[in-house]
């Protein structure tokens, strides 16, 4: 008897240990890789920057945005640079272009540039901690060149075809190209219930 029930105790070992190994390599095989992992942040970041635009600017929809993400203070964690396109943001001189950065699980907004157009790059030098921004501007009866935007310790200048911003002769690294891919800005259907 005491032969069973040491038999049947062993095998119940036996047992709890091979669910146990079954489960482990499960789990092994359903983890996510570090590819994985970095594709879905980065959509996640890019969902997130669509609802930021639709929740600050409402009247931006319907209209289009190129994105690209790059890390101008030197954290560790990239920023967004947004150049929007759409009625309520582009004009004769161009249209917005926006920097946002993290601040816990939201985004911040540390410049909005208008008569912008691209292509829209990063300078090698920096101001404040901050990577100085170059965006390409003309029309609306201005002269077309690369302006270069330096970040103050709050934002960034507001308007590049004016002081403080300074005209360069190279856009630096090209963060969003003359015709880059556009995603689609939609307003959100308005749920029935």
């Amino acid at each position: 008897m005491m032969f069973r029930t040491g038999l049947l105790a062993g095998c119940l070992a036996l047992a709890a240990c091979a669910q146990g190994d079954a489960a482990s390599e499960s789990e092994e095989a359903t983890a996510p890789t570090a590819a994985e992992q970095a594709d879905a942040a980065l959509a996640q970041a890019e969902e997130d920057i669509r609802r930021f635009l639709l929740q600050n600017y409402p009247d931006a929809a319907p209209g289009q945005y190129a994105l690209a993400f790059y890390d101008l203070d030197g954290d560790g964690a990239n920023e967004a640079i947004v150049h929007l396109i759409s009625p309520f943001f582009c004009g004769s001189g161009g249209c917005n272009t926006l920097v946002l950065t993290q601040a816990g699980p939201v985004w911040r907004e540390v410049a909005n540039m208008s008569v912008s157009r691209t292509p829209v790059g990063v300078a090698d030098t920096a101001t404040n901690g901050w990577q100085d921004i170059t965006v390409t501007i003309g029309g609306g009866g201005g002269e077309w060149g690369i302006a270069q935007l330096a970040f103050d310790g709050e934002a960034y200048p507001s308007n590049p075809t004016v002081e403080p911003a300074i005209t360069v002769e190279t856009l630096g690294t090209e963060l969003i190209a003359e015709e880059p891919e556009m995603l689609p800005l939609e307003a959100e259907a308005a749920s029935t219930e």
